[in-house]
């Protein structure tokens, strides 16, 4: 605690199969890492985003990534001698401004599509590149709901300069609508291949995940109108809200149209176009856990297995092929939290599967996945998940359309009691009046018949005299 937002030494370690008794390289960094990726089109740059919500970038060379070893342990060299040498310290080879960057520890990077490219002060994209191109833009979000947009290789053509001064491109401050005030972000997802009502491909826009654990759609190319200022935020659901942050949030690699959301009590299957129909709520919800979750991932060959880390140090496996009420395994992996979990994106996946997981006190536990959660249940998994898919959508839309029903039919209800009782208050009002009426007659014709007493009596005339 009392080092707590201060500024300090921090490491990345680079770690390579091919020789996994010591780290290859260490990364050092001014700040606390808090997410880094590497850059998928050259592997040797690193880009770290860091508690002081500034960017970090490293760059590697093949040693250091284990590529030189591994060409040496083909050759037959000797390898001990490659083991005992001094681990190479790495420094930034630039970090960004900080007035010009987050005012939070950054805590998600999204790389956009190689095919992107932004147009004057981020107001919209187009696709002008090719697909098998660099990757030129990314985006980060942070605890202080600022988006902000990048551009890696503007930085890589000056990156030797020693002027350089790295900062966005773009960038958008997300509010609550009812409110006003920031929102806190904590993961962000880029929306690929979306279409709007005439068909033209939407490029700018997101989703992400709030600290209160509730899920929006947003565009960083909205406009402002004559009399209000632009609305990045475009719909916010909140069914999966626990008031704590949503701890992952990741598109199914089979189903690009599904999200897996994991809160600490439960996770949600979301489809990021229902809200079109006016639908907010998920496909599917997990029942509530007594070990609450940590992190989440989709299994990247299996299209109904779920990984699930857990608090207690343990994962969770949901294979909705067998079961959906439960998980289907648990297996203990360390005494600690789980704070990540990432499979390996490289080789032969069906071969040989390996999930990385790493825990509250700073270790890296590497697991090989069992066959039997590796290869595909039979040959027909993926058309029965996308099956349980379209149940569980036609499920929503029909509690949905019952619940429109039920409110036209409360609505309709409460007209008519509403109409009943004013008919009721307008013939009570109505019998009063009639009855004044009668009562006015009576007293008419009481008066009349007294007159005529009086007279026939002779006492009218004596009265008056």
């Amino acid at each position: 605690i009392d080092n707590m937002g201060k500024a300090g030494n921090s490491s990345i370690l680079i770690w390579s199969f091919q020789d996994s008794l010591a780290p290859h390289a260490n990364l050092v960094a001014p700040w606390e890492v808090t997410i880094f990726k590497f850059y998928p089109t050259d592997p040797k740059y690193v880009i770290g985003g860091l508690s002081s919500g500034q960017l970090a970038v490293w760059k590697l060379s093949d040693a250091d990534l284990g590529l030189a070893l591994r060409e040496k342990n083909k050759s037959g060299n000797n390898v001990e001698e490659e083991k005992t040498s001094a681990i190479p310290s790495i420094p930034h080879k630039v970090v960004s401004i900080i007035d010009d960057s987050h005012k939070k520890a950054v805590v998600a990077i999204e790389f956009l599509p190689a095919t992107i490219e932004l147009e004057r002060r981020g107001r919209g994209a187009s696709e002008k590149h090719p697909k098998d191109g660099p990757v030129k833009y990314f985006l980060t979000i942070a605890g202080d709901g600022q988006v902000m947009i990048w551009d890696f290789q503007a930085l890589l053509e000056s990156i030797n300069d020693a002027d350089l001064q790295w900062k966005p491109v773009h960038k958008v401050q997300l509010q609550r609508q009812d409110s006003g005030t920031e929102m806190g972000c904590c993961q962000i997802i880029y929306c690929h291949d979306r279409l709007d009502d005439k068909g033209s491909k939407l490029l700018t826009n997101f989703f992400a995940s709030t600290e209160e654990g509730e899920l929006i759609y947003g565009d960083w190319g909205a406009q402002a109108g004559e009399d209000r200022k632009p609305e990045f935020v475009k719909q916010m659901f909140t069914v999966s809200k626990t008031f704590r942050p949503m701890l992952s949030l990741e598109r199914s690699p089979f189903f690009s149209e599904i999200l897996l959301g994991v809160t600490d009590w439960a996770f949600y299957l979301w489809k990021d176009d229902l809200w079109k129909d006016g639908i907010k709520e998920p496909l599917f919800q997990s029942s509530y856990t007594s070990t609450t979750f940590t992190r989440g991932v989709w299994s990247p060959t299996r299209p109904s297995v779920i990984f699930l880390g857990l608090v207690s140090g343990g994962i969770d496996i949901w294979d909705f092929s067998d079961q959906s009420h439960k998980a289907s395994l648990s297996a203990p992996v360390t005494s600690l939290p789980i704070s990540s979990m990432s499979f390996l994106k490289h080789g032969d996946l069906y071969h040989d599967q390996k999930l990385a997981i790493g825990d509250a006190g700073g270790n890296t536990h590497v697991h090989v996945i069992p066959k039997n959660l590796v290869k595909q249940a039979g040959s027909k998994e993926l058309d029965n998940m996308r099956k349980f898919l379209n149940r569980e959508e036609q499920r929503v839309r029909y509690f949905e359309e019952r619940k429109k029903e039920l409110a036209a039919l409360k609505e309709q209800m409460e007209k008519q009691a509403q109409m009943a009782a004013d008919e009721d208050k307008e013939e009570k009002s109505k019998n009063v009046v009639d009855q004044d009426k009668a009562d006015a007659t009576a007293e008419s014709m009481y008066r009349k018949l007294q007159i005529e007493c009086l007279e026939e009596l002779g006492l009218l005339k004596t009265r008056e005299s």
